[in-house]
């Protein structure tokens, strides 16, 4: 899938409209869902709904700065955020929250800025989303290895098996019936178990 077929989930939060609407007008209507709220307290109910790719916050919000409603999104290891906030203050914001993966972009600021750091959010995503599916793919392969493990342990003591024996067992037995290691271990597991 291309980028351009992509479409990302975005929540803008501000308590200034414009900023909403000036954000809103340069996100694509083909390839971001765009959501909006006003304060922190309703970004997070709506991140408590949905998964967001995308949280874009402008600081200061009403009922908080916004840098800890950015790192609390920012946990979902799939959300990339972003925090706007003013010059004078952008060094401190910049500590607090970069070591958090938190994008920090200084206001005022320009269009093209503002295009070329949505721009990064999207290759920021979709690294993350390589990495997503890299470690979905560890995890499902370290499952399969524990449900092995579990197999050979009941062939070790049910049939006093050596862990060699029990593995050649397992392997042996999901060729003659033509299923994989983890259908052959399941069974086993069920009729010891």
């Amino acid at each position: 899938m291309t980028l351009e077929q992509r479409c990302y989930r975005t929540l803008i939060v501000s308590s200034n409209e414009n900023f909403i609407k000036e954000i809103g007008s340069l996100l694509s209507v083909e390839s971001h869902h765009k959501e909006s709220a006003s304060s922190a307290s309703q970004a997070r109910r709506m991140l408590l709904e949905n998964v967001y790719d995308f949280v874009i916050v402008n600081a200061p919000l009403t009922d908080e700065f916004g840098t800890r409603l950015c790192t609390d999104a920012g946990s979902n290891n799939s959300t990339v955020t972003v925090l706007f906030t003013a010059n004078d203050v952008y060094e401190e914001v910049y500590d607090k929250v970069a070591v958090r993966g938190v994008f920090v972009i200084h206001k005022p600021t320009s269009g093209s800025v503002i295009s070329q750091a949505l721009s990064l959010l999207v290759s920021a995503r979709e690294r993350l989303r390589t990495v997503e599916k890299r470690a979905g793919k560890a995890e499902s392969k370290i499952a399969e290895i524990r449900v092995v493990n579990k197999a050979k342990w009941f062939l070790i003591d049910h049939e006093d098996m050596s862990e060699a024996d029990a593995h050649q067992y397992i392997e042996k037995a999901a060729m003659d019936a033509g299923i994989t290691k983890v259908q052959a271990a399941q069974m086993i597991i069920e009729k010891y178990g």
